[in-house]
C-alpha cells in the first residue's frame, strides 16, 4: 500500500487539517483511512482530510509523509485528482446521482447519500441565501444536525429532511443518512 499524507495546515474546526492520498486507488485510500481511524465523512473526492493529532496513527500505519507540492504530484500522476476547477462539477454529479439512487427529483447543491464524504461548509452569511442550509445526519434515530444563517433555512432543512426520510423509508431504510448542502435558490 503507497498513501501520502501531507502537513497539516489548513485550519478548521480548531486544529489543522492535512490531506490522505493514494497513489493507485481510492479502494486503496478507503481502506488506508479505516487502517488509520478516518471517519467515513472525512472523504472528499479525491483525499480524506486528516487532523493533526492524527499524525502518529498515519506514521505507525506506514503512510508517507510528504510536503504539499509533492503531495499534489503524486496525486495528478495518480490520475486519481479532481482539480480545483472541476470538483463544483463533480459534486454535482454526485448530487444528482445520489438523489437519482433517492428518486429525489430536485436536485441540492451538494448531496450525499451515506456516510462516505461530505459536503462544501455553509457559506458565510453575507453570502448565503435566506433559506440556505447545510445538514448532516448519521443516524436517522437522532435529530439531524442543521446549520442555518435564518430561519427559512432551518425550515428548508426540516422540509427536506422530511421528504428524504419518506424516500428512504420507500426503499426500506429508518430514514435519511446523508448530508445535504442547498444554497436555499
Amino acid at each position: 500500500m503507497t498513501v501520502y499524507a501531507d502537513t497539516p495546515r489548513w485550519p478548521r474546526h480548531g486544529t489543522l487539517w492535512g490531506h490522505l492520498i493514494s497513489d493507485t486507488s481510492l479502494a486503496e485510500l478507503h481502506q488506508a483511512a479505516e487502517l488509520v481511524g478516518l471517519p467515513p465523512r472525512s472523504f472528499d473526492l479525491d483525499h480524506y482530510d486528516w487532523p493533526e493529532a492524527a499524525q502518529p496513527r498515519l506514521v505507525e500505519a506506514g503512510v508517507h509523509l510528504v510536503d504539499n507540492g509533492k503531495l499534489t504530484r503524486i496525486l495528478i500522476r495518480s490520475g486519481l485528482r479532481i482539480p480545483l476547477v472541476g470538483r463544483p462539477a463533480a459534486r454535482a454529479r454526485r448530487s444528482a446521482e445520489h438523489a437519482a439512487q433517492l428518486g429525489l427529483t430536485s436536485v441540492p447543491r451538494d448531496l450525499i447519500v451515506g456516510l462516505c464524504g461530505h459536503v462544501d461548509p455553509l457559506p458565510p452569511a453575507a453570502d448565503a441565501a435566506p433559506a440556505a442550509f447545510r445538514m448532516t445526519r448519521d443516524d436517522p434515530a437522532a435529530p439531524p444536525r442543521i446549520e442555518a444563517h435564518q430561519e427559512a433555512g432551518r425550515l428548508a432543512a426540516a422540509e427536506l429532511l422530511d421528504q428524504l426520510d419518506a424516500l428512504a423509508r420507500d426503499q426500506g431504510g429508518t430514514g435519511f443518512i446523508g448530508q445535504v448542502l442547498a444554497d436555499g435558490s
